[in-house]
């Protein structure tokens, strides 16, 4: 059973992004409260998954005016350059700014090389790129290089040998500038969770330097798939950098074009459940709606708010230590909470009927769809 800790007579505050978020979404990350280690990887991989559909390698340079346009133009992690035409792709280049291409941010070669597998494919990596400053950065590791060399003044990133704190032997690195370090670490995350477990993601070149799940395996003892090096540079940029408009409007572009989401964009304390502070602990419904990815609407607000009954179909019966639940009204969330108040379990519904198994004692339950919230105090012996 997911457990975690939380008065039903707390009210909680939503910030303003979640309303980036698609309501199906955020029940979805509510479903993950109580949840830890490897189970939430194998949870956040399902949500990750979700929606998607496949599409081919040339597809994208279609899909970037969706993903990746602003204003008419293309944005371009690698160079200030104006891309407007499809006439601008590559190509043969010998400058910055003579075109642009897409670009395997996790290159492909360390997934095993391919343009036509679902990795070789995924916006939520590939991005439109100029193409010098791409053949610059080549299957280079993503680091710091203080003093790294820049391509020219419309170039944006630099390549040079590590500075990062206690990982100068890792070697020649790219660095990209500030401003999109946080936009590919979270896009690493989110490959991770997505490919992890189907792909070994450290095949050639810096594959080694920044992924860790040799033989697809996904656990504790290896940063669930990243080196303790990634786990170090990853993490600061993504506290560092925080999503923005930019990254928000990204990821509703590759949900309307691909399917899926990323969730580390959608609910960026996820990482800290496997590579920060919280690191192997449960995930707390308080972060989840701290940060923006689950409104508070799904939250009971206080006791006198319960008492209603939406849902007149809808019956509880206690039989042989669990709570049967029938007529369940279309995508409800359901709470149960103790009587002082902890909340121990919180599940999607995905049929008209639903058994949870409890312990003995007094239980309420909250139902909530539709912006409807319904409850009932139960007593299982």
């Amino acid at each position: 059973m997911r457990r975690t800790f939380f008065s039903i007579i707390t009210v909680l505050l939503a910030v303003s992004t979640f309303a980036q978020v698609p309501t199906g979404y955020q029940t979805e990350y509510a479903s993950l409260v109580g949840v830890s280690g490897v189970n939430l990887f194998d949870a956040i991989s399902s949500i990750a998954a979700e929606g998607y559909t496949s599409h081919s390698y040339r597809d994208l340079w279609t899909y970037f005016w969706t993903t990746d346009a602003e204003n008419g133009v293309l944005v371009d992690p690698y160079s200030s350059c104006t891309w407007s035409s499809t006439r601008q792709q590559c190509g043969n280049y010998s400058n910055v700014c003579d075109c642009y291409n897409r670009e395997h941010s996790l290159p492909k070669s360390w997934f095993g090389g391919s343009d036509s597998n679902a990795p070789g494919t995924d916006l939520f990596h590939l991005m439109p790129t100029d193409g010098k400053v791409n053949g610059q950065r080549s299957n280079y590791a993503f680091g710091e290089c203080a003093a790294g060399t820049r391509l020219s003044a419309q170039a944006r990133g630099k390549l040079g040998n590590s500075t990062f704190s206690g990982y100068t032997s890792v070697g020649k690195v790219f660095e990209p500038d500030d401003e999109w370090k946080g936009d590919f670490a979270r896009n690493y995350f989110g490959m991770l969770v997505r490919y992890g477990k189907s792909y070994a993601l450290n095949q050639a070149d810096g594959g080694q330097v920044m992924f860790s799940n040799t033989g697809k395996s996904i656990t504790a003892s290896n940063h669930y798939g990243l080196t303790a090096y990634s786990v170090a540079l990853l993490m600061a940029w993504h506290r560092a950098d925080d999503v923005s408009l930019r990254e928000q409007h990204r990821n509703n572009g590759i949900q309307q074009t691909q399917g899926n989401r990323n969730p580390f964009i959608d609910c960026p304390v996820l990482a800290e459940y496997f590579w920060g502070e919280k690191a192997g602990q449960a995930v707390e419904l308080q972060d989840l709606v701290d940060c923006g990815c689950v409104s508070d609407s799904y939250l009971p607000t206080s006791v006198e708010n319960l008492h209603v009954a939406p849902f007149p179909s809808l019956t509880f019966t206690v039989a042989n230590g669990a709570v049967y639940m029938t007529c369940l009204p279309d995508d409800a969330t359901v709470w149960v909470f103790t009587a002082d108040g902890q909340l121990i379990e919180s599940t999607r519904s995905y049929s008209p009927e639903m058994i949870i198994p409890l312990e003995k004692g007094l239980y309420m339950i909250l139902v909530s769809a539709q912006g409807q919230k319904q409850s009932v105090k139960l007593m299982v012996d």
